[in-house]
């Protein structure tokens, strides 16, 4: 019975992760977990974590059910209100935690910004002025005034950006549009063959024979739909795929052949001019 009952409750957190991983929007920590990682598990396991915490287990890639007096490590780290993203006291690495210390975080922030400056990544938040809980595109035109920050127990935002010329809080709870923050970070290749298999399958479902999608089209819905889907692995599915099931290029549709037994034999070549 005791078997019975772990493989249900196993097969019900695979089912949970399998859930999360189907948003369409990851937060801020949530990416960063991701850039950090490439481990879907490690971003679902985030889920129910108190924001402060989760700040803790981006930034020292410790366990989710960590001590919270951890947290004053860096808390005090960040007294003043235009200092860097906090990390911990005095500067010094913590490298007694697992391995991922606040430097990484720090550059996984800067590589973000990046992408998120050259439109790669799209990312929507929330103003902070109270005119809206709406989440929308940042503009442009502000994005170089604006940068990502961690603050523990701010009055305005745990998790925002804050512009550097008014000194303050402008926008909160940023998010990204999953498929893109895959797509510029792609879960590594230990497990390519069980993602382009899973790719493969859902291909085979939603690339109809009376009605193929373009390969844009099916690419994007797999970035979307498929768990740990990155493109090189669409690729690799995409080649396995019958041809049956894709559109045809060109104006004229796919060639088209007559079978004799198990041999094709094409048409005869049109010689007029």
């Amino acid at each position: 019975m005791a078997r019975v009952a772990s493989a249900a409750l196993g097969s019900e957190r695979v089912g949970m992760i399998a859930d999360r991983n189907q948003k369409t929007y990851w937060d801020l920590l949530e990416t960063l977990r991701w850039i950090l990682t490439r481990d879907a598990e490690r971003v679902a396991a985030m889920w129910d974590v108190d924001e402060d915490q989760r700040i803790a287990v981006v930034m020292f890639d410790v366990n989710p059910e960590l001590d919270p007096r951890l947290l004053l490590t860096f808390q005090s780290a960040n007294p003043a209100a235009d200092r860097e993203a906090a990390g911990p006291q005095g500067g010094t690495e913590r490298s007694d935690l697992d391995g991922v210390t606040a430097m990484a975080h720090d550059k996984a922030l800067d590589d973000l910004a990046k992408r998120v400056h050259s439109r790669r990544v799209r990312m929507t938040a929330v103003r902070c002025d109270g005119s809206s809980d709406e989440q929308i595109p940042v503009p442009l035109a502000e994005l170089n005034d604006l940068r990502f920050r961690l603050m523990p127990g701010h009055p305005v935002a745990s998790v925002g950006l804050w512009s550097r010329s008014r000194k303050r809080m402008s926008w909160r709870s940023p998010q990204f549009l999953r498929a893109d923050v895959i797509s510029a970070w792609p879960a590594r290749n230990t497990k390519t063959t069980a993602v382009v298999g899973a790719i493969l399958r859902h291909l085979q479902k939603i690339m109809i024979p009376q009605a193929p999608l373009p390969k844009p089209e099916a690419q994007k819905r797999c970035m979307a739909e498929v768990p740990n889907a990155y493109p090189g692995a669409f690729e690799k599915a995409w080649a396995q795929l019958e041809a049956t099931r894709k559109r045809g290029r060109g104006k004229h549709g796919p060639r088209v052949y007559r079978r004799t037994g198990n041999v094709p034999i094409k048409p005869p070549a049109n010689k007029s001019r």
